[in-house]
């Protein structure tokens, strides 16, 4: 027994270890070749103890790579395990494989990856039984053994196996997995061959899949989550029905089983995007490209060929609007043009130095912004063009016949502002179709453009449709449009992937247009007022006196457009803690409450992280708690309340005021601009809060009340990627 002897040395361990050690290095084959001896010295395989073992290192695992990520946190944790593979290797370097007892038979045909891996196990078990059950085997450790500590204990996070990835897919799609196995061979060398079923309680069906033979039931069980990943991985391809012409029938079943869950569990409820992109589930992780989206739909009608419409309260195309919104990356641009712009008009003292160029921009600002918030009908390409032509008379070049396709409002005024950017330096301009499906629009000038001018044109509208590319070339803009690549009559899945796409209208964006509006109107106001010229001093005073008072005006409106829009800075990735946050912003609040105001917030029952920001969620309280202070000027009560799920929290705001004005609310039901009731306000404070929301996945919502106000806020649950702001 040199193994055992050579355990008990390297670990230090008393003689009362080695029949431990030698449990550990006996295998099922030479117990069942030796059952008088095992019986005499009442001994046992090391099946128990690999067992343990296996415990013990996963246990140690764990440790190493908590410790790990408490110095480099990554981005997401894969909960994956040290595979067999590394336990055998380990076995095998340690030299213990010529001290594993095994039967006749078995010895002739070597140790199998299996086998090697449970023995090894099986040795951590008995030396751990053996030093107590210590905190970590860290501290014991031999130190010529340290390379192979580093290899079964590695601190970054593993790939994790098929089978962990498989239960993760089939918990996200609310799917019932089991395994059953079926042995074959003697008992030395039994094989396994694993059948994973599948069973939806929302469908009532089943399906099942039977894999091929292996040497133990985890490979066998990887071997068959192999099979079915790669039928979720076919049916995440761009084009799912391309991808299983060739398949066999068992294939094509299961992913039409897939499909159908998914699909339904999609249409039921709502459901955590971030979680579905991840797992590449439904379409929902091609969402940041609409023409593979759209594409990936039209393939997976196809597949699933249901001739049916979409039901009334069917959440599957706010599925795809959520991942869409997800994905999407933040109006940066728009954003940061617009703080520019007013950063600008506040450093203009002299009207003439206001040129016509800036305020060309601020025409542009102001189309985007009323384009985002106005939804306007669609319009036939060739109707378009009619238009086009009249506006353009003597200097737009256009063929004669153009395809019969329709586009959206937003696609249309990405067109219209692309044609008007060549247009405007006068030059003679053609516009022509490059290709139909998907639509691109080519406009072209005679001469070269200004390449900073057509990129800072692109740059505004290239975030208002989610189905329109703009792009700038050596003479014009080009303009892609892929909704013109969706069937004539589109099945249920591309229908709801067509419905996301079309973004709802922001009644605030519109709301911010007409500030824009009226501040440009300001801007040319002052401009024109000190070009003109005067017939006497007292005349040019005047003048001047008209331009300040214009130029003043201008300046009051950015800094009421700075104001609206500062809420909706980029939103980051960081979550908060709701109880403890909503405790800590009532006792700041009730430092500046008047006395004859009560505020109440009831205390956290469990800790809930939310997927919004500390200062986002503070400037919605804010508007919120500061509206139902100035309802109660006579006194009053304000109540925070909240509860929460396993995917959304809900937050009310309420207080026994004269309740919420009736335009108002009507306003907010029908998604249409709130006029303010206050004098001087814009209504721009509610729907500010209802778009911050929405960017997060959120909702502002009324409720009805017995008396005063009552708003519900609805929050996403963060997701384990999301870091905690204070």
């Amino acid at each position: 027994m040199k193994a055992v002897s050579r355990l008990q040395e390297l670990f230090s361990l008393p003689d009362q270890a080695r029949p431990l050690l030698s449990q550990a290095l006996i295998h099922a084959s030479w117990t069942y070749e030796n059952q008088a001896m095992i019986a005499r010295y009442r001994q046992r395989d090391y099946q128990v103890l690999a067992f343990l073992g296996s415990h013990v290192l996963v246990y140690e695992y764990f440790l190493a790579t908590a410790q790990h990520l408490a110095v480099d946190p990554p981005e997401e944790f894969p909960f994956g395990h040290v595979p067999n593979d590394i336990f055998d290797s380990a076995f095998r370097r340690a030299g213990l494989a010529p001290g594993l007892l095994l039967g006749a038979g078995q010895s002739s045909m070597g140790i199998p990856v299996e086998m090697g891996s449970d023995a090894f196990q099986a040795v951590l078990g008995a030396v751990s039984v053996a030093e107590g059950f210590p905190d970590t085997l860290a501290t014991q450790w031999p130190a010529e053994w340290r390379s192979l500590w580093q290899l079964i204990v590695p601190t970054a996070p593993l790939p994790i196996d098929p089978t962990s990835r498989l239960e993760r897919a089939a918990s996200a799609m609310k799917l019932q997995l089991r395994h059953e196995y079926r042995e074959s061979g003697p008992d030395h060398q039994r094989r396994y061959a694993a059948t994973v079923i599948f069973e939806s309680v929302a469908l009532d069906l089943s399906t099942r899949m039977d894999g091929a033979a292996a040497l133990g039931k985890t490979p066998a069980k990887h071997q068959i989550s192999r099979l079915v990943l790669n039928v979720l991985d076919r049916l995440a391809d761009q084009s799912p029905a391309r991808s299983f012409d060739s398949a066999n029938e068992r294939d094509r079943s299961l992913a039409r089983f897939l499909l159908a869950q998914q699909a339904f569990v999609l249409a039921m409820s709502p459901v955590p995007p971030q979680r579905w992109i991840s797992q590449r589930l439904f379409g929902l992780h091609l969402a940041s490209d609409s023409a593979a989206l759209l594409m990936w739909a039209v393939g997976v009608d196809e597949l699933l060929s249901l001739d049916v419409a979409l039901q009334p309260g069917s959440h599957l195309r706010e599925a795809f609007r959520s991942a869409v919104d997800t994905t999407a990356d933040a109006d940066r641009a728009l954003d940061t043009a617009l703080a520019q712009a007013m950063d600008a008009i506040e450093q203009f003292q002299d009207p003439e130095a206001v040129d016509p160029a800036f305020l060309q921009h601020l025409v542009q600002l102001c189309d985007v912004y009323r384009c985002l918030g106005i939804d306007d009908p669609d319009i036939s390409l060739s109707e378009l063009v009619d238009d086009w032509r009249v506006l353009h008379r003597g200097r737009l070049k256009t063929a004669t016949q153009w395809p019969g396709v329709r586009i959206s409002a937003r696609e249309r005024a990405t067109a219209d502002a692309a044609l008007s950017a060549v247009t405007a330096a006068g030059h003679e301009t053609s516009a022509e179709v490059v290709g139909v499906s998907p639509l691109h629009l080519r406009f072209r000038s005679t001469q070269p453009l200004s390449r900073s001018s057509a990129e800072g044109v692109c740059a505004l509208w290239s975030k208002v449709s989610r189905t329109t590319s703009i792009m700038p070339t050596d003479h014009g803009i080009d303009v892609i449009v892929s909704t013109t690549q969706t069937p004539v009559d589109p099945g249920p899945v591309t229908q709801a992937v067509v419905d996301a796409l079309r973004p709802s209208p922001e009644p605030y964006r519109a709301a911010v247009a007409d500030l824009l509006h009226d501040l440009k109107n300001q801007l040319v106001a002052s401009r024109l007022a000190s070009s003109h010229p005067a017939e006497s001093r007292t005349a040019q005073l005047q003048q001047q006196l008209t331009a300040s008072r214009h130029l003043d005006e201008a300046h009051s409106l950015a800094l009421r457009v700075r104001a609206a829009t500062s809420i909706l800075r980029p939103a980051g990735t960081e979550s908060v803690e709701l109880g403890g946050f909503l405790r800590q912003y009532a006792a700041a609040v009730l430092t500046r409450l008047p006395g004859n105001i009560s505020l109440s917030v009831p205390e956290a029952s469990h800790p809930v992280h939310v997927a919004l920001e500390a200062r986002a969620l503070n400037a919605v309280l804010d508007n919120l708690v500061g509206n139902a202070i100035e309802a109660l000027r006579k006194g009053g009560a304000i109540t925070l309340a909240w509860t929460a799920d396993e995917y959304e929290a809900v937050v009310e705001i309420a207080d026994n005021g004269p309740g919420l004005p009736a335009d108002v609310a009507a306003a907010l039901a029908s998604g249409e601009r709130v006029r303010s009731t206050k004098p001087g306000g814009n209504g721009l404070g509610l729907l500010g809060v209802r778009t911050l929301l929405a960017r997060v996945g959120g909702q502002l919502s009324a409720t009805p009340a017995p008396s005063g106000t009552a708003w519900l806020i609805t929050l996403p649950i963060a997701t384990s990627t999301t870091s905690e702001s204070t």
